[in-house]
């Protein structure tokens, strides 16, 4: 047999063989194996940028930062506080998983910073950034949990008018640089943003854009930051003259059932603001979830959101003496919601601004809590649904840590001191559904009496960001077998 003849035989051998196999371990299209759940691994790496820092000679900010370790697969791995613009320059650093740390910056300027966690101090990792100023413009306490870099970020609740001096920052942390736009809407809808198209952060670079500048002719209530390429960290800070100041949380992803924790019983106003996300004109039933039931305020039963608009609700001094959480629930289209707090009246006054926060599935994790004098923080529970049990545990630097558990009523708000650690004057706190417990949403309140100022800022509590899931291989031989031709005439 000729060597030309003998090699066709053997490769037609081989591909016989080949389609052979593919056709035995080919799954039928009828009866296709489900494919198996994704497992979850440990989180290896998180980030969290910490906005830049703008204030009034007088202010000192505190960066705390929490590594709650759990991840039984993590090992070795560090936290580390840097500069967003130079990470050599590295002012903080974690001791040692599951005690939490601060570093004081005793400045009114200070660059946007960043933490880094790896390893075992990754699942969980929290950190946030708190300043305090006693006296003058922008008085009071502001408090911001420092996020990763995302694509897309929405801010409902801020605004330009004349008495009002809001901020929005913008920081990349990362390797690549990022392009965004900024949009924002008021209650005629989109408003004409001077300069807000098609910005470029390189990696390192950080600024800060003047609501009133971008927008000098046209009421703004919320802000978009969309990122077209690589991704950014974006913060909101809201001041109202010497009435208060505080950082816009968040709002999320637009939706229309929204659970608003974290009123406080002596709130002397509250106001708030929706966007319409959709298409679609929406009405909004309000509710409020108190210490005894969940009922429709007299006087405040629902708002109507334009699509594409703001819509600003001022429901006054409606906690009447009761912690409460705000519920939320749009008819026909999703909306975007955020919500100013004032405690106080006259000139001693602080604010400080809310967000829908999700049900906790897990443990949530907040780094900064504090105790003694004329300190205090307090966590409000809300169980809209059927009752909740939780676990609260403040892990100090040094020391035990103290617990307590919750039990919340379902359709009530209960607000409850945080447990202290005995002998701490600042420490971490984790909040935890207990087995069995229905949906909890959360918020904690730091809090300073000042003479007669109620300094004050309030957290939304989400669940910590402890593992990922692993896409799950398999092998698939019938990736070697060309489709038929009949096969391919169908597509």
């Amino acid at each position: 047999m000729k060597r030309t003849t003998l090699s066709l035989a053997v490769a037609v051998a081989v591909l016989v063989l080949i389609a052979g196999i593919a056709t035995l371990t080919k799954p039928s299209s009828g009866n296709a194996a489900a494919p198996a759940a994704a497992k979850q691994v440990p989180v290896q790496r998180a980030d969290a940028v910490c906005p830049q820092i703008r204030a009034t000679p007088g202010a000192a900010t505190l960066y705390s930062a929490v590594a709650p370790g759990g991840g039984a697969d993590a090992a070795g791995g560090e936290a580390v506080l840097a500069k967003v613009a130079d990470k050599a320059e590295q002012p903080g650093r974690l001791d040692a998983v599951g005690k939490p740390k601060s570093v004081l910056l005793d400045q009114p300027e200070i660059e946007a910073l960043g933490w880094t966690a790896s390893g075992a101090y990754a699942p969980g990792f929290a950190a946030q950034s708190t300043t305090r100023l006693g006296a003058g413009p922008g008085r009071g306490l502001s408090g911001a949990v420092c996020q990763a870099p995302g694509t897309d970020h929405w801010f409902v609740g801020t605004s330009n008018a004349e008495n009002r001096e809001a901020y929005l920052y913008l920081s990349n942390s990362t390797n690549v640089s990022a392009q965004i736009d900024v949009e924002l809407y008021g209650p005629d809808g989109q408003v004409q943003a001077e300069g807000g198209r098609s910005l470029v952060f390189p990696p390192g670079k950080s600024d800060n854009i003047r609501l009133k500048t971008l927008a000098p002719n046209g009421e703004v209530a919320a802000v978009h930051v969309l990122v077209r390429s690589g991704r950014i960290a974006a913060a909101v800070r809201d001041q109202n003259g010497a009435a208060g100041t505080d950082w816009v949380p968040q709002a999320g992803r637009p939706g229309r059932s929204f659970v608003v924790p974290g009123l406080p019983q002596d709130a002397t106003n509250v106001t708030l603001v929706m966007y319409g996300a959709s298409d679609t004109d929406t009405d909004v039933g309000i509710q409020l979830a108190g210490k005894a039931s969940t009922f429709t305020p007299a006087g405040f039963e629902s708002a109507t959101v334009k699509r594409g608009r703001t819509t600003v609700v001022d429901l006054g001094d409606i906690t009447k003496g009761e912690a409460a959480a705000l519920k939320l629930t749009a008819s026909r289209a999703d909306i975007l919601v955020g919500v100013r707090v004032t405690r106080g009246s006259g000139e001693t006054t602080d604010v400080a601004f809310l967000a829908p926060t999700p049900a906790l599935t897990g443990r949530a994790v907040l780094a900064d809590n504090r105790a003694g004098g004329t300190l205090g923080s307090l966590v409000y529970l809300t169980a809209p649904e059927g009752p909740a049990k939780v676990k609260l545990t403040s892990t100090p630097a040094a020391g035990d840590t103290a617990t307590a558990e919750v039990d919340v009523p379902a359709g009530t708000t209960v607000a409850v001191p945080v447990p202290v650690p005995a002998g701490a004057a600042q420490f971490a706190l984790t909040v935890e559904p207990q087995a069995g417990s229905g949906p909890v949403h959360a918020a904690r309140m730091l809090s300073e009496q000042a003479d007669k100022l109620p300094m004050f800022t309030i957290q939304g509590m989400s669940p910590a960001r402890d593992s990922v899931a692993l896409p799950t291989v398999r092998g698939d031989m019938a990736i070697m077998v060309p489709e038929e031709p009949a096969a391919k005439a169908k597509k």
